[in-house]
């Protein structure tokens, strides 16, 4: 069998090939690709944190670790997301994705990684490679209301006037991933990913991003005060005919008391993403207490 290595500009066509062919085709998804999907991901700066095993010039097997810094409670942790990992259906069960695996896992301690994230629906195979599973905290909302009223003024996402006070909102968070601007500009542009603002006098004074993509779905990341996200959740789903979905962070807890008062069904989180199974990988013990993980909640945006 092949070694993992680093994916190379070179194998960049074989590679989206494949995890489209997978994670979007197979799915009935063709106006989507993981390239423009996962931008930060495949940038040429962390490619080398994206791994293939090929056999006679072929890629046949990938996995990638996107390393995030996470600002809780101003404790810095590192966090390696794992993400795409696929093997082609005439290349399995031969032990590809299990020695990917084992090749990022050596290599995320030294990329600054105290804990290891991944969201799956096969938590057996991650468990045989020393994952456990992860309850955060935080709920999951689902419901549709009016309009509150407000005075308040709601606009579309403008990234030439909106995108620094956007960024500094996100940035203010008690708990929350860091991102040079350049990033956060990137993943407000996410395809399939519509933001609106709030405006509190002449300044945004809050945002939400409402994602429509097979890979974010729902109101997945928002900022500022309780109640101007909450207009923006009410207006947001005054405008779908189908039941919304928002994930409510524990920094923003009054939103699950909203949510209830409006009629919408609230239950606990069961992964941050309130879909598959989430794992952690603990790679420093030090940094990453029961207290740390234990404050691991929705990342929005910076969820793969």
């Amino acid at each position: 069998m092949n070694s993992p290595r680093p994916v190379t500009a070179d194998d960049l066509p074989q590679v989206i090939d494949l995890l489209d062919t997978i994670f979007r085709r197979e799915k009935g998804i063709v106006d989507q690709s993981v390239l423009s999907d996962f931008p930060l991901v495949f940038a040429a700066g962390n490619l080398q944190n994206c791994r293939v095993i090929c056999h006679d010039g072929r890629v046949i097997s990938h996995a990638a670790v996107w390393p995030r810094t996470m600002m809780i409670d101003g404790h810095r942790v590192g966090v390696g997301i794992i993400v795409l990992v696929a093997t082609a259906r005439d290349a399995r069960h031969r032990g590809h994705a299990a020695a990917l695996m084992k090749d990022l896992q050596d290599s995320m301690p030294a990329l600054g990684c105290d804990i290891g994230l991944l969201w799956t629906g096969v938590p057996g195979f991650y468990q045989r490679l020393g994952w456990t599973l992860n309850s955060p905290p935080g709920w999951f909302a689902t419901g549709s209301t009016a309009a509150v009223a407000t005075t308040t003024s709601i606009i579309d996402y403008r990234p030439s006037e909106h995108l620094s006070d956007l960024h500094n909102l996100q940035q203010a968070g008690s708990i929350h991933a860091s991102r040079t601007m350049a990033e956060t500009g990137v993943l407000l542009s996410l395809p399939k990913c519509h933001v609106s603002v709030a405006v509190d006098g002449d300044r945004p004074g809050a945002y939400l991003v409402e994602g429509r993509a097979i890979n974010k779905q729902g109101l997945i990341e928002y900022a500022g005060p309780p109640e101007l996200v909450w207009s923006l959740v009410s207006r947001a789903a005054s405008r779908t005919t189908t039941d919304s979905r928002l994930v409510v962070f524990p920094t923003h807890a009054s939103l699950a008391t909203f949510a209830r008062d409006a009629g919408w069904q609230v239950q606990p989180l069961t992964s941050s993403k309130g879909l598959g199974d989430e794992m952690v990988l603990v790679l420093n013990p030090k940094i990453a207490t029961p207290q740390i993980l234990d404050r691991l909640f929705a990342w929005g945006l910076d969820q793969a």
